[in-house]
């Protein structure tokens, strides 16, 4: 009797959690807007950007190379912008790929890719800061957590 009533509270219990992997209006949560090999973030980490003037101060990193003018592109009011950098890196060849993105909860989850070169890879020698810049739901989460392969899990309050 008490496993029987201990299963069905399990089951109501997880019935109640929130899972959607696009808006209400059919919209995917998140997309790749670009990447780039020369970001300007020297630590792995995350800038999250709903503003012109935050978008203005993307543009003052050193060593960016962003398309500024695709994401000045963006309505703000819609879509958020997620820079996910990997931090400093002694070549080329290195990148992040968006996977997934789902709402668990309150939780906006990305699932992000990321890319070494081969050890016998022809690859630039120099200093890289590389990067993705992901296009962002702003509604129905609280939390943004940002994890995947060969990245460290990152999370930010709204």
């Amino acid at each position: 009797m008490h496993i029987t009533a201990l299963a069905l509270a399990i089951t109501v219990v997880a019935g109640c959690a929130v899972n959607r992997s696009a808006t209400a209006d059919g919209a995917p949560l998140a997309r790749q807007v670009t990447e780039s090999d020369h970001c300007g973030l020297t630590a792995p980490g995350l800038v999250y950007i709903n503003n012109a003037a935050e978008l203005d101060r993307l543009e003052q990193l050193p060593s960016g190379n962003l398309s500024m003018n695709q994401l000045r592109a963006l309505d703000l009011q819609k879509e958020h912008l997620l820079l996910v950098g990997l931090g400093q890196k002694p070549t080329g060849g290195y990148g992040l790929t968006l996977e997934s993105a789902e709402i668990v909860d309150d939780v906006l989850e990305l699932s992000l890719k990321a890319r070494e070169p081969a050890e016998d890879a022809m690859v630039s020698q120099a200093l890289t800061t590389p990067c993705a810049v992901i296009a962002i739901s702003p509604d129905d989460w609280k939390q943004l957590r940002v994890s995947g392969e060969g990245l460290d899990t990152i999370t930010r309050e709204r």
